[in-house]
């Protein structure tokens, strides 16, 4: 019976985790999908909102940057899916490869390409998307109705953690095995 090293258990619970982050990202996804109406369970009615700054302050100054345009929005909320959906199955297949080839730390390491790729799409909902243009173009920061900005961090933070907990057992990984192998030598 084979035994298993810590950089091996470490790359399979790394391709768990990232698996766990991509069923997120499908989940909610899935949810605007299927149930765009809903306040609760849709990013929607929050998108219009942000957008059309229903709920910012009448005399805050940055009424020249809301878009009433339905049409406009309704791109916003399509990119917003489109990152979700993509984020998720980007990381489904970065998951399913690592746990594959999870033997070896080069093999493991190979197959992160996706999710870096994933990761940097779903930094762009949240990150960019929500916290940046949402936050600060839309001043979401001062909307008493759709602030949206702790959910994003969130979600933003969730990605990041994902993304520094590969690079950590990539290079932890790498370093381990220069080791064992200057001791053969």
């Amino acid at each position: 019976m084979a035994t298993w090293s810590v950089w091996r258990m470490a790359r399979v619970v790394t391709s768990i985790f990232v698996l766990m982050v991509a069923s997120y990202y499908l989940v909610v996804a899935f949810d605007n999908i299927t149930n765009p109406v809903n306040p609760n369970g849709s990013n929607w009615p929050f998108v219009q909102g942000v957008i059309s700054g229903d709920g910012v302050p009448a005399n805050s100054g940055f009424e020249w940057r809301f878009i009433e345009a339905t049409w406009f929005q309704a791109i916003g909320y399509a990119g917003v899916i489109a990152g979700e959906s993509i984020t998720g199955i980007l990381l489904i297949i970065a998951g399913v490869r690592g746990l594959k080839a999870s033997r070896t730390c080069p093999r493991w390491g190979h197959t992160q390409k996706w999710t870096y790729a994933g990761g940097i799409v779903g930094l762009a909902v949240f990150f960019f998307g929500f916290m940046a243009v949402g936050g600060n173009w839309f001043i979401m920061y001062l909307n008493s109705k759709w602030n949206g900005l702790e959910p994003a961090f969130q979600n933003a933070v969730m990605t990041i953690l994902m993304l520094v907990l590969v690079t950590g057992v990539l290079i932890g990984g790498h370093l381990a095995h220069e080791h064992d192998e200057s001791r053969t030598r």
